[in-house]
């Protein structure tokens, strides 16, 4: 089970699961320096611990789980969501590797392309598919064949919202990103951007 408790929660964006429900449950080195920087993350940081509790707010998931595999991705589809969007690195894979962490890791994926379709579930990573790192997309294009889902092809890194616009351009036309599901790891960067933008967000443990 996905759930163990349900809270009432207010989302600034006024989308309908996140204003509903807040739910907590039990390529090398070219890509490490791409990250080595990221000017948005260490200022939302910054102003998180400088007690901006607007900032601060922006790091609480809807969603928290151990793992992709505990995502109840038909439940998701029921409240109204149609797209899903997801970290790489301790999400899907270990730092930089291309091989997603497990069978199980791999099952739950297929039964999220099954249940949105695989024009709707893409990957948005501040390694894979960065243009700094990937300028042609082809790693992009190599780990969506190996994947069987998308990997967006993008400038900005997370949380810089504009990075959110670009991935949405993978997607169908018309998608709006309060329908959209953002699934990672880190608070300051994957749960922060897609809140930011009004997506319903899902932590997973690193």
């Amino acid at each position: 089970r996905m759930a163990s408790s349900v809270s009432a929660r207010s989302s600034a964006s006024g989308g309908g699961f996140s204003r509903a429900f807040r739910i907590s449950a039990s390529f090398g080195s070219s890509a490490a320096a791409s990250q080595s920087w990221n000017a948005a993350g260490v200022t939302l940081a910054a102003r998180a611990i400088l007690f901006d509790n607007k900032a601060r707010s922006l790091t609480l998931p809807h969603i928290q789980v151990k793992s992709v595999v505990d995502v109840d991705w038909s439940l998701l589809k029921q409240r109204g969501m149609t797209g899903v969007l997801l970290d790489k690195d301790h999400t899907l894979t270990a730092p930089y590797s291309d091989e997603l962490y497990s069978k199980e890791v791999a099952d739950a994926m297929s039964r999220c392309v099954t249940c949105f379709g695989r024009e709707n579930v893409w990957v948005l990573s501040n390694s894979a598919g960065l243009r700094s790192y990937d300028p042609h997309g082809h790693e992009a294009a190599r780990l969506s064949n190996l994947w069987g889902f998308g990997v967006a092809t993008h400038t900005y890194r997370k949380p810089d919202p504009r990075c959110i616009d670009e991935a949405l351009q993978a997607f169908p036309a018309g998608t709006e990103a309060s329908r959209v599901v953002f699934v990672g790891d880190r608070s300051l960067t994957d749960v922060a951007v897609g809140n930011a933008a009004g997506m319903v967000t899902v932590q997973v443990s690193p």
